[in-house]
């Protein structure tokens, strides 16, 4: 059925003027991109993700806190608040108090905490945050269509990932006090929308590197920079243009919604957007630099492998 349906439609196109011929087929790469991320359950994966990214958020800051105290030897009340609005910035200001309870409820239950019940905690922060990063890899596996690592080796670049993101945020404190310090460097003629045009390319370029890192060392595949780059530039742009304009989105569409049910609806709403973007970057490298087609969606697949294997 399916396929004389396709030779009927090839018929037809073979019929039609020639810009119409030309116009199709510049098309279909779109196409079969927009086929592959449909049939690849990309928007449940999303809805996966930004739920896991939503409840990894206690155990990673806690995670966190504890190892930057012990790389950093304590966090001073200095420290501390410094953490607290960095982690502020990076999400929308609707969900700064919710952000903010998260980290002050982590460095209670680690006050709270001692001698063995203390590395206890941290062991379960450090394994609960980075199933975000097993999730992903799934993901990522479904994406590219290759199989996940084996559970040793999946858990430990999980918590590697963890690490290295948690070791990562004095690194991007200190690259936000150099832009603010280049910034306030700038004659007074140069203030406005130069100032923007700077901060927003220094957090396209954070975001790059974070996707850059994600794209290259989750997948279960070896991932050349050439063959991840377009995903994650790609990725870093939505991103940006996404945090300059999800403001306006609360304001005019969520703000009931945000009074009626609470700020973690609109973190949610966050987490959903941004996961979606992260697939989509994944989805970009997996077509256009590898060649990965999904032909049919996955419940199709799996109930095509399942007849066979009862056949």
């Amino acid at each position: 059925m399916a396929d004389s349906m396709e030779t009927e439609a090839e018929n037809v196109l073979k019929k039609a003027p020639e810009p119409v011929q030309t116009a199709v087929k510049n098309a279909k790469p779109l196409l079969d991109f927009w086929n592959k991320f449909n049939n690849d359950w990309s928007w449940n994966l999303s809805a996966a993700l930004a739920y896991n990214l939503l409840m990894a958020m206690f155990p990673f800051c806690t995670a966190a806190l504890a190892i930057l105290g012990l790389v950093l030897g304590g966090l001073s009340p200095q420290q501390y608040n410094t953490l607290v609005n960095h982690f502020i910035e990076v999400f929308p200001s609707a969900t700064s108090a919710q952000i903010s309870a998260i980290l002050n409820g982590a460095s209670e239950q680690l006050s709270k905490a001692n001698g063995i019940l203390w590395i206890i905690t941290i062991g379960f922060a450090i394994y609960y945050g980075s199933r975000l990063f097993v999730l992903m890899e799934n993901c990522f596996g479904i994406i590219y269509h290759i199989r996940p690592r084996t559970f040793i080796a999946q858990n430990v670049t999980a918590i590697g990932m963890l690490i290295l993101f948690i070791v990562l945020i004095p690194v991007s404190i200190g690259a936000g006090a150099l832009t603010a310090l280049a910034i306030s460097l700038l004659p007074g003629q140069f203030s406005g929308g130069i100032v923007n045009v700077i901060q927003f390319f220094a957090g396209y370029l954070a975001a790059y590197l974070l996707f850059q890192a994600i794209y290259i060392i989750i997948p279960n595949q070896k991932i050349r920079f050439r063959k991840s780059w377009l995903g994650a530039a790609t990725a870093a742009l939505l991103l940006q243009l996404y945090v300059v304009f999800f403001p306006l989105y609360i304001e005019h569409f969520l703000s009931g919604l945000a009074a009626a049910i609470g700020s973690v609806v609109i973190l949610l709403i966050f987490f959903y957007y941004f996961a979606m973007i992260l697939i989509l970057g994944a989805e970009i490298n997996a077509f256009f630099a590898e060649g990965v087609m999904t032909t049919f969606d996955l419940v199709t697949i799996v109930s095509t492998k399942t007849e066979k294997e009862k056949q």
